[in-house]
């Protein structure tokens, strides 16, 4: 895996993320090009090291903050990065009676969404019925689906 993931310091600190996602696809090409590597296994390292720089990146996260906001400035260039600090508010709503309503509305359209969607998929089939009104011989419709296979890593 040394010779595949970069060492923390090395992707060259002036390219910008789109450069950084060209030089990804560009070191995956040659990865899966080589022959070398058994790919399910360097997928599978990957999502390892997914989970731990998204995890060390969150623990890092406060103290980084605070380290930025010693400097006293909202934004500032460092180390061939854009650092800006931001404010967000997060609102409660739920003091307001109607805003409650419209809440508690939108829960059980969802649900009543869901519990349709589950019935559709259930009784998915092509039937044909009757129409009481015109005496026609129709086709019930078949629910159009795309599959797209993935892959899932669980660790």
């Amino acid at each position: 895996m040394g010779n595949i993931v970069k060492q923390l310091g090395s992707i060259d600190r002036q390219l910008g993320k789109k450069d950084i996602q060209g030089l990804a696809e560009e070191n995956a090409r040659a990865i899966i090009e080589s022959g070398k590597y058994d790919i399910l296994k360097v997928y599978v390292e990957l999502k390892r090291y997914e989970v731990y720089l998204k995890s060390l990146i969150q623990n890092l996260k406060e103290s980084a903050f605070e380290k930025a906001n010693e400097t006293g400035q909202p934004s500032f260039g460092y180390n061939y990065a854009r650092i800006s600090l931001s404010a967000r508010t997060k609102w409660d709503f739920s003091v307001d009676q109607k805003w409650t309503e419209l809440e508690n509305q939108i829960q059980t359209l969802t649900k009543e969404r869901k519990d349709r969607e589950k019935y559709l998929k259930e009784s998915n089939q092509m039937d044909e019925f009757v129409d009481e009104e015109t005496g026609e011989i129709r086709e019930a419709f078949e629910l159009p689906k795309e599959i797209k296979y993935g892959l899932t890593v669980r660790l």
